[in-house]
């Protein structure tokens, strides 16, 4: 098919034109610097640009020019840095809100650590006390030993003991005896036990035996060892000993069963404690001679009844005294051999005797070990007047025989004084360093006196054959039974016996 092509007239370039040269000395007229070219069109583009716009076009990306270091401008921010830059301003703006997190960080390591303390570890004792007489205390098993079939030997600790410590908290002292109160709270019972001066300070690790020192040191309190007897029939005493170690057991004390009346000589230096080691005790304070002697008592004890003796004779300022003790036990085995080694540093010291009955050997108190009493060396001022008479008189007699040995010995023979009438200067290696050598060397043997006071501790069935059945059916819980046993028929009286019960 055929198509009409229509021709459209030549238009002629009309000189009048501006910027259009119409010959050709119009062309010489054009600036050599000029983009247009003599014929018109589009003058070349240079060589240098034309390589520049022959490289392949990349897509802007801001990202990939923060620092601008191709553009003359920065890079626009996108929205997740606008958005970050608007929480710093706004983060700028307080100083508190900058400390925020560190703050936030600081309180969650504190509240962590005080409740790991909280939570973890034992909250601080309120009462600073080891023992309290109207208040049950918390108190530790810390060490738990069976010494024979019905014998335990228990060591018990104050709860947070290092942190209620303090010096002048003293439990021990030899011039009283006293017991702790020891609740069973399921069954809310009570009952008594004597406590001695001692502390495990370790085990023989082929026997699993304790090795027992003496409470001699302030920061040694705190700490003391029950020997208890466990009865079949006894809920008590199983539950006591049933005890493991760490366990809680609630105390109460000191309840004073007796206190030492006064004497002039507690006036004077104490009795040195006992020692773990015969050469380390200390002799004895020499005491004037015009003061009253020392008592003497008697202490008839079976079982665990002796606990009250041990505990007098352990703890610091022991009496000044002599005790004479008869023990009666079942078999040998019911005393801790320890005890008895204790015992035997006293019988060596000369503070007292110990004569053990042991039942499955066929011994049994009778009426040979029971001595008659005595009035007791101090009971007033009176005493202490009639001590110094009898010092004065004493020393009066001396004078006199030392005045007529001279008389005599001056009208007899004048002589001249010869090497054996100097008293000779006091060696220094005489005097004891010890008690043992003190009681050995210097004493010999106890004052063989009889006893003014004594003791009777043990079962009921015991105590009822020594001294009578005793009586505390009264408010004052004092002892009224009337006195009877062997004591009596030995003339003993209710006012110098005590009953331990």
């Amino acid at each position: 098919m055929l198509r009409r092509v229509r021709l459209l007239p030549q238009i002629r370039l009309n000189s009048s034109v501006k910027g259009r040269p119409n010959s050709s000395g119009d062309l010489e007229k054009i600036p050599k610097h000029s983009n247009v070219s003599s014929s018109g069109s589009i003058p070349p583009i240079k060589k240098s640009i034309s390589n520049m716009l022959a490289k392949k076009k990349v897509e802007y990306n801001p990202e990939d020019n923060k620092e601008g270091v191709t553009y003359e401008f920065h890079a626009p921010q996108s929205p997740l840095e606008a958005r970050s830059e608007q929480i710093r301003k706004s983060h700028q703006a307080s100083k508190w809100k900058r400390m925020l997190p560190s703050l936030a960080v600081g309180g969650a390591l504190i509240w962590g650590f005080y409740a790991y303390s909280f939570f973890t570890a034992d909250k601080k004792e309120a009462i600073p006390d080891l023992l309290l007489p109207d208040q049950f205390l918390p108190y530790l098993v810390s060490f738990r030993y069976q010494v024979d079939k019905d014998h335990y030997l228990i060591e018990l600790t104050r709860k947070n003991r290092k942190g209620i410590l303090a010096p002048h908290q003293q439990l021990f002292d030899g011039k009283r005896i006293w017991s702790v109160e020891i609740r069973q709270p399921e069954i809310n019972i009570v009952r008594n036990y004597t406590p001695l001066p001692l502390y495990v300070a370790g085990i023989d690790p082929d026997t699993q035996e304790p090795h027992l020192r003496l409470v001699t040191k302030p920061e040694e309190e705190g700490k003391f060892v029950l020997l208890v007897k466990r009865y079949d029939n006894g809920e008590f005493s199983r539950w006591l000993t049933s005890r493991k170690l760490l366990q809680e057991v609630e105390l109460r004390g000191p309840v004073v069963e007796y206190k030492v009346p006064f004497h002039p000589l507690d006036k004077f230096p104490a009795r040195p404690q006992l020692q773990p080691l015969l050469s380390k005790i200390q002799p004895d304070p020499e005491y004037p001679e015009n003061m009253p002697k020392p008592e003497t008592w008697a202490f008839y004890a079976a079982g665990t009844g002796v606990l009250p003796l041990l505990q007098m004779l352990y703890s610091p300022n022991p009496p000044k005294g002599f005790i004479d003790a008869y023990v009666s036990l079942r078999n040998e085995s019911n005393l801790p051999s320890q005890l008895k080694t204790l015992n035997y540093f006293a019988e060596k010291c000369g503070r007292a005797k110990f004569t053990y009955l042991i039942s499955d050997n066929g011994d049994r108190l009778e009426a040979k070990h029971v001595s008659r009493p005595q009035l007791p060396n101090f009971s007033g001022l009176m005493d202490v007047k009639i001590s110094e008479e009898i010092y004065r008189q004493k020393l009066l007699a001396q004078k006199r025989q030392e005045v007529k040995n001279q008389i005599q010995g001056a009208r007899i023979e004048e002589r001249p004084l010869q090497q054996e009438d100097v008293i000779p200067k006091l060696d220094i290696r005489l005097q004891p360093q010890n008690a043992f050598q003190q009681f050995s060397f210097f004493r010999k043997q106890p004052p063989q006196v009889y006893p003014s006071f004594a003791f009777i501790c043990g079962p009921e069935g015991y105590i009822s054959y020594v001294s009578g059945r005793p009586n505390l059916n009264n408010l004052e819980q004092k002892d009224t039974g009337e006195l009877g046993g062997l004591l009596k028929d030995k003339g003993w009286t209710i006012n110098n016996i005590k009953r331990l019960i």
